[in-house]
């Protein structure tokens, strides 16, 4: 647990900068371009320790049982969370109505996957990104202001296809990526799934 908790302070500790004052001090003194590769390469490898030590971790004690609901309500959280990260980058109606839609999408991934876990190395994964997550969006939406221009209507329609895709390929190989099926396949026919 101990790389997983390193991890998550280089990565959600450099995304932070901004936030508690240092990223003007920091460009002032790196410039501009050593910033960005500062910033990339502390991101880069607290995301790799995030991830190595999420994998060393488990098992994991368990700290709750998640009710059954909390998987259903992650099925339809996850989508959307990755239709307002794929908008993110897509001059869409949907990225100017939000105005953070990167945050507001991993606060609404992480805090998906933070009630339907109940082991401790993902408590804390999850339960990290949605704390920094919503400390940002509580910040980015008292500072206000808006995007210049107020989208396109085929960026908001190749968000949604985009990230519902990708929605469908996580959901499908979630097993294979992380350890966990998502939707479980009958083995034989008649047999329950979900």
């Amino acid at each position: 647990m101990d790389i997983l908790i390193i991890g998550l302070a280089l990565f959600l500790g450099v995304h932070m900068t901004r936030l508690i004052g240092l990223r003007g001090p920091l460009v002032r003194v790196l410039s501009a371009p050593l910033y960005a590769i500062f910033y990339s390469v502390i991101s880069a490898v607290g995301l790799a320790l995030i991830i190595y030590g999420h994998i060393l971790s488990h098992p994991s004690p368990s700290v709750w049982t998640p009710p059954e609901w909390t998987r259903t309500a992650a099925l339809f959280a996850v989508p959307v969370s990755l239709v307002l990260l794929t908008a993110t980058y897509l001059p869409s109606h949907i990225r100017s109505l939000t105005r953070h839609p990167m945050t507001l999408g991993v606060c609404l991934w992480s805090g998906a996957h933070l009630i339907a876990n109940g082991e401790l190395a993902s408590l804390v994964l999850f339960g990290s990104f949605f704390v920094w997550s919503a400390l940002l969006l509580i910040e980015g939406y008292a500072r206000g202001g808006r995007f210049e221009r107020p989208g396109i209507w085929a960026a908001d329609i190749a968000a949604i296809v985009i990230g519902l895709g990708a929605a469908a390929l996580f959901a499908y190989f979630h097993m294979q990526l992380f350890g966990v099926a998502v939707i479980e396949f009958a083995s034989e026919p008649g047999a329950p799934g979900i």
